[in-house]
């Protein structure tokens, strides 16, 4: 998985592509599958733990309206565009 980050040069910033460490990597995805799910319950009537388990089937099977697949795809697809 790659993310961007911005280097500064002189007075220029630019957004560079560069490797992200295994455990980076896993605390993203928590991060994003729990800010999925939360999501999932705001101004609706399901419960955290049936969002919880449908964030998680829809990310296993990389469906891309999960919260987590999306955010990845979106990341990793800007960092292709800044290599």
């Amino acid at each position: 998985m790659e993310e961007i980050t911005r280097i500064k040069f002189g007075a220029v910033s630019q957004p560079k592509a560069v490797d992200s460490s295994p455990s980076r990597r896993l605390d993203v995805a928590l991060r994003n599958l729990a800010k999925g799910a939360q999501q999932g319950t705001h101004k609706s009537k399901r419960t955290l733990t049936g969002c919880i388990t449908n964030e998680l089937t829809k990310a296993a099977a990389g469906d891309v309206t999960s919260y987590a697949v999306g955010k990845k795809e979106e990341l990793e697809r800007i960092a292709a565009s800044a290599r």
